[in-house]
């Protein structure tokens, strides 16, 4: 829900991680801005999707819609509008989507479908959908693929990979996203259950598209009916 570059699959052999940030709309809640993957099944390269751009080791791929890109035995990307929306309540004839094939050695390989959402200039971001096989070691924001979805819980994955982003020396990106700690409630320390019914109160009470950042905020640590009052 804030803002950063943090794992969403960090394993021995596959890197994932996704930049959040807010946008105009989102009351201050984080979405995705771009996706970096790399780690050792792309023999060290690196590769970004954001809403209006791709790049492969910083050069410009997919600049074509629709148009294709490919690395032999590593990646093979496909620019278009097939496939299914990963967030189904969205606007399916707009659909602008970035498939990524990746070749790990297993038949099916990795399948990265990203979703771009493209209405607003300067308030783009995207939604993805990872597809793989699990991995030793792996855990993110996506989970650690050990059959328990108790512990795939978005407080257990914090404590378990840390509350302030990757780590600048494993860092996917160029640069890093400063997280302040402030001394005051984090939204993500609210517990699951309670944050989305924080979510569905606000939103009913205030409207909007996305509920009000503070109002989760004072749901989540001073109750309902401080967060409600008009």
């Amino acid at each position: 829900y804030s803002s950063g570059e943090y794992w969403l699959v960090k394993s021995d052999t596959i890197w994932i991680q996704a930049r959040y940030l807010p946008t105009k709309f989102t009351n201050g809640l984080a979405v995705t801005k771009i996706l970096a993957i790399g780690g050792p099944v792309l023999k060290g390269n690196k590769l970004l999707i954001a809403p209006t751009f791709a790049t492969w080791n910083s050069a410009r791929v997919l600049a074509g819609f629709p148009s294709h890109f490919e690395q032999p035995d590593l990646v093979h990307l496909d620019y278009d509008s097939a496939g299914a929306l990963v967030d189904t309540a969205l606007d399916a004839s707009k659909k602008h989507i970035v498939h990524a094939h990746i070749f790990d050695g297993s038949p099916e390989g990795i399948m990265v479908q990203v979703n771009r959402w493209l209405a607003t200039k300067g308030e783009e971001y995207i939604n993805a959908k990872i597809t793989m096989h699990s991995r030793p070691g792996q855990d993110g924001h996506c989970g650690n693929f050990n059959g328990q979805a108790a512990d795939d819980d978005r407080l257990a994955v914090r404590d378990r990979v840390g509350k302030t982003g990757v780590p600048q020396d494993q860092l996917l990106f160029a640069s890093k996203t400063p997280i302040t700690v402030a001394d005051r409630p984090d939204i993500n320390d609210c517990p699951t259950a309670t944050l989305e019914a924080a979510k569905a109160d606000c939103k009913a009470t205030f409207g909007g598209e996305s509920p009000k950042m503070s109002c989760l905020l004072d749901y989540c640590f001073a109750g309902k009916d401080v967060a409600v009052a008009q």
